[in-house]
């Protein structure tokens, strides 16, 4: 009876995962200057093979994840992608992408009709001027002190919202655009769900650049606000503001070589060897500690993705 009552203690303190971000490529052809996920540990940009992405999404399911995110660097750029996303479509997963765009057209999105449910579209500027003091632009752009970013994404948000695909837009503010309006290309976008995050310091990663370009929590919040107000006439669209103490150990996440991490107290917390050795469950066992289901629920981790998407209509 004790050891009973044991493992169902035990079995209690699991953290129930339904959402996981796959940084399935460290490879980007951008050259933000903020970026959190450059795996500056992984000298080589490994390529997984379409089968074994196929076997971590197949455990991804059993393990009960609902929503799967292919991140990156940029997901585009892999060559696996679209074979990833019929699959875990076929696993009945929410589907979702983080790009800055490049690659998405109508002969992809064509491609994905039925399969792809959303796309997180990347967007920290009312300008391209200030995308370009970001980084966020090819980076044979960036060297020329330009970025035509803003134009690329309102190409891809017109396709998108014509192949009725939800449109989520995320931006990062920092102490270069946390004055920025962004009122006029939120309502050109016309993203389903605004997520809006506080500039977040990794160690390894980025923190020296943070060290810079940090934004304290009274210029976010107050960031967020404002933007909440000027959006409040659009009922169909949420505008979200995570601050550095809701992102941290509140994202499930695995790296390109299919390692499961946490992000905890300013850095990255590892799974000792890739899931497709260990297995997912045994690796997120091993990191869940930094975890914390609570803050997740609390930061709407758990929204509701299979909602009807009304391709731009609000």
């Amino acid at each position: 009876m004790e050891l009973q009552e044991q493992i169902r203690g035990k079995e209690k303190e699991k953290k129930t995962l339904t959402s996981v971000n796959w940084h399935c490529y460290k490879a980007c052809n951008y050259s933000c200057n903020f970026c959190y996920a450059r795996f500056a540990d992984l000298k080589a940009t490994p390529v997984m093979a379409e089968n074994e992405g196929c076997q971590l999404l197949e455990q991804l399911a059993e393990a009960g994840v609902e929503k799967i995110n292919f991140v990156g660097g940029e997901p585009m750029l892999h060559p696996h992608l679209e074979a990833w996303i019929i699959h875990a479509k076929e696993l009945n997963m929410v589907t979702s992408i983080v790009s800055n765009g490049t690659g998405i057209n109508k002969e992809f999105l064509e491609r994905m009709t039925g399969y792809l449910d959303w796309v997180g579209l990347s967007i920290d500027a009312s300008n391209d001027a200030l995308h370009a003091e970001l980084g966020r632009g090819l980076r044979g752009e960036i060297a020329r002190g330009t970025s035509a970013h803003l134009e690329r994404m309102l190409d891809v948000a017109k396709l998108l919202h014509e192949f009725r695909i939800g449109v989520k837009m995320n931006t990062v503010v920092t102490s270069l655009n946390k004055d920025d309006d962004m009122s006029t290309i939120v309502r050109a976008i016309r993203p389903h769900r605004w997520k809006i995050f506080q500039a977040l310091a990794i160690e390894g990663e980025n923190d020296e650049d943070i060290a810079i370009l940090g934004v304290d929590a009274d210029d976010f919040h107050a960031y967020v606000k404002r933007h909440q107000l000027e959006m409040s006439d659009i009922p169909d669209m949420s505008v979200i503001g995570e601050d550095n103490s809701v992102m941290l150990g509140t994202y499930a996440m695995i790296d390109p070589l299919g390692r499961v991490y946490t992000n905890v107290n300013g850095s990255y917390n590892y799974s000792t060897n890739s899931a497709l050795v260990m297995g997912f469950s045994e690796a997120w066992d091993e990191v869940s500690n930094g975890f914390d289901e609570g803050r997740f629920n609390a930061r709407d981790g758990n929204w509701d993705w299979n909602r009807e998407r009304t391709g731009g209509e609000f």
